[in-house]
């Protein structure tokens, strides 16, 4: 089994509180430097590529210097999901790990200063040139603008000084290359999985392309279970591999391809109506 990513969650704690972000109940916590060298440890042999996205604010960790020295020792990939306030203090760092490789900048977050964008922007100009550099607008109602979103478009607009017909795609397209290294990821709105009394069957990629860990050591399917409900183990405590095997989580990977999932949260989940497979 090899996954095309997994979700490491080195701290619960964010330093903004977006209404579009889902609530948990967990304590805040700070991954410890060990902690994070046994998760490398164990899910070397499984995957290339670490997200360190959960829930939290990554780049609030005190110790990510130490981890990423880590993740450039395994020889793992690492891309960066980032609010990207604390960007400008952390660039030079940053550029220092070859592992890191992808910085996913959330630009529809709720920021209490509108001059925090073009600070942004301009940490960006010095982030190394292999490291590619995604902005995402991704509370979207449909892949359309809203009002937020065209104020953000008009903002890179005027520091890319982009041409019309780029503005244009941005208006209507889903991905938009601004240069290079630089796209537009702009997602539609979803709702945070919870057990309700709606259900319906659907595909999920959990478990066969991507698995999440929490700040606890909690495995999870996918890394919109930020209250660790499907507990499928903990990787401190137990290996990865004997995690893999457990009953729970192959039921549950079975499951998704008889398009039937076998827990309660998956089954009110609406995110996996975006895997629909579609007929002629």
């Amino acid at each position: 089994m090899k996954f095309k990513k997994v979700y490491i969650e080195i701290t619960n704690h964010c330093n903004l509180a977006c209404s579009f972000c889902s609530k948990d109940n967990r304590k805040t916590r700070m991954m410890k430097i060990g902690e994070f060298e046994r998760i490398l440890k164990e899910i070397k042999p499984y995957t290339n590529t670490i997200y360190l996205h959960v829930k939290g604010e990554p780049l609030l960790h005190p110790h990510l210097d130490s981890l990423l020295t880590l993740a450039d020792f395994y020889a793992l990939r690492v891309n960066i999901t980032t609010n990207g306030i604390l960007l400008p203090e952390k660039v030079d760092m940053l550029n220092t790990h070859p592992s890191v490789k992808k910085i996913n900048i959330s630009l529809h977050a709720e920021y209490k200063n509108s001059g925090i964008i073009e600070k942004i922007l301009t940490a960006t100009t010095i982030i190394r040139e292999d490291i590619l550099i995604i902005y995402r607008l991704w509370t979207l109602k449909d892949t359309r603008l809203d009002e937020k979103s065209t104020k953000i478009v008009e903002r890179l607009k005027k520091y890319y000084n982009l041409s019309p017909n780029i503005v244009e795609k941005l208006k209507c397209e889903q991905n938009v290359k601004i240069n290079s290294t630089t796209y537009v990821d702009k997602e539609k709105e979803f709702i945070w999985p919870r057990k309700t009394n709606h259900k319906s069957c659907g595909y999920c990629m959990a478990l066969k392309t991507q698995i999440a860990i929490l700040v606890d050591g909690t495995i999870v399917p996918c890394c919109l279970d930020s209250n660790g409900i499907i507990n499928l183990g903990n990787i401190y405590k137990e290996s990865f591999s004997s995690i893999l095997a457990s009953p729970r989580l192959n039921t549950l990977k079975e499951s998704f391809q008889t398009h039937y999932p076998s827990e309660e949260l998956c089954q009110s989940c609406t995110y996996k109506e975006r895997f629909k497979i579609k007929k002629d």
